[in-house]
């Protein structure tokens, strides 16, 4: 059994390198995080107050690192997003699955300590990671519907990027912040429509401009959708797209989608691909990315657990 401690800022460099080999395994692989060390290392820079601060670790007898569980929490929601738990298990070791049940358990209660007031918890993980699945269950965890995650690359998204971005019949796109009336809109359509996610309406209209770039699509004084979406270090990732009902099927979020890429390109410089994710059974979204050239990388799962 290995012993486990909080994290100290020195263990950085070795946990990265645990975290690179466990993400790059289906089996182990957990979906808030990325797979290279440039994705990880800003990942993890952007814990508050520091990685050490929201992290706990397994070590063995020479104090090596052989698992890691971080916690982001969010004192408004009341609520806890769990980055793991990441467990290294010797290949072959006739004893691997007790010994990763164990101290998965083991750090997910010292990390507990890091969740005073919290009520609401969740666990993201690959739809193969049968061991995150057992560990969910056993501490009261539901799970959420799958979700696909959709990549752009190569010379698709060099193409996507030189399109006409503006809305069918010459409607306008704004990037927050603008109006007032505009962020009210934007936030109640993300409530609505992304009911209950990390990220509240008035977080994402509130959201810094250098990390998070909000496009809104406009009929007038009329917001119909918007697009939200963020450039990590090797990719532009699209958080949420939403379109008003009686306007969907219209090209206005296949627009969207194109005009926050472009932005994001232009703001903050080339990257090789774009990512989005997408609920299991939302067909309609699943179409138009098609269309934009997206194909399915990786299916992931939610788990939650509400006090």
């Amino acid at each position: 059994m290995y012993d486990i401690r909080f994290a100290e800022p020195g263990d950085l460099g070795a946990t990265m390198a645990l975290l690179v080999r466990l993400q790059a395994d289906k089996a182990h692989h957990i979906g808030y995080l990325g797979e290279t060390v440039d994705e990880l290392r800003a990942e993890l820079g952007e814990f508050e107050p520091t990685w050490a601060d929201c992290t706990v670790v397994a070590v063995d007898a020479d104090d090596n690192i052989t698992g890691m569980l971080s916690v982001e929490v969010d004192a408004e929601l009341g609520r806890a997003w769990l980055h793991g738990p990441f467990v290294d298990v010797p290949v072959n070791h006739p004893a691997g699955s007790r010994i990763w049940d164990q101290t998965a358990d083991a750090l997910f209660r010292r990390a507990a300590e890091l969740l005073a007031d919290v009520t609401d918890l969740e666990l993201y993980g690959h739809t193969a990671h049968r061991r995150l699945a057992a560990f969910a269950e056993r501490h009261g965890f539901a799970a959420g519907k799958a979700s696909a995650i959709h990549v752009l690359d190569n010379g698709d998204l060099r193409t996507l990027l030189l399109r006409d971005a503006k809305c069918p019949s010459e409607r306008e796109m704004r990037v927050l912040p603008t109006d007032k009336f505009v962020h009210e809109a934007v936030a109640v359509l993300h409530e609505r429509c992304f009911p209950r996610t990390y990220l509240s309406g008035k977080q994402l209209v509130e959201s810094d401009p250098a990390t998070r770039t909000v496009v809104v699509a406009m009929d007038g004084q009329r917001v119909l959708g918007y697009a939200a979406g963020k450039a990590q270090p090797e990719e532009y990732y699209v958080d949420f797209v939403a379109v008003e009902p009686e306007v969907r099927g219209q090209g206005v979020g296949a627009a969207l989608i194109t005009e926050l890429l472009w932005k994001l390109a232009a703001d903050h410089g080339a990257r090789p691909q774009a990512a989005a994710s997408i609920h299991a059974g939302n067909d309609s979204s699943q179409k138009m990315f098609a269309r934009l050239g997206f194909r399915l990388h990786v299916e992931l799962v939610a788990y939650r657990h509400t006090a």
